[in-house]
């Protein structure tokens, strides 16, 4: 497996554990919903970000 599957399989497993789901049955469970959501946006974000960067690594050094 090369190491930029490995890495992409790692972030995925937790942001799979971030989401969680959820029954709102309250407006304070809604909220934490939406926080969850952010939260999951921002760790999508920096996942891609850091696949980015490896296939840039990988292109310039053959890692």
């Amino acid at each position: 497996m090369s190491a930029h599957r490995y890495i992409q399989a790692v972030l995925a497993r937790d942001l799979a554990e971030e989401i969680k789901p959820l029954a709102p049955a309250t407006i304070e469970q809604v909220e934490l919903t939406a926080e969850r959501a952010a939260e999951a946006e921002q760790h999508r974000e920096r996942t891609e970000q850091l696949s980015f960067r490896f296939v840039d690594l990988d292109r310039r050094f053959g890692i």
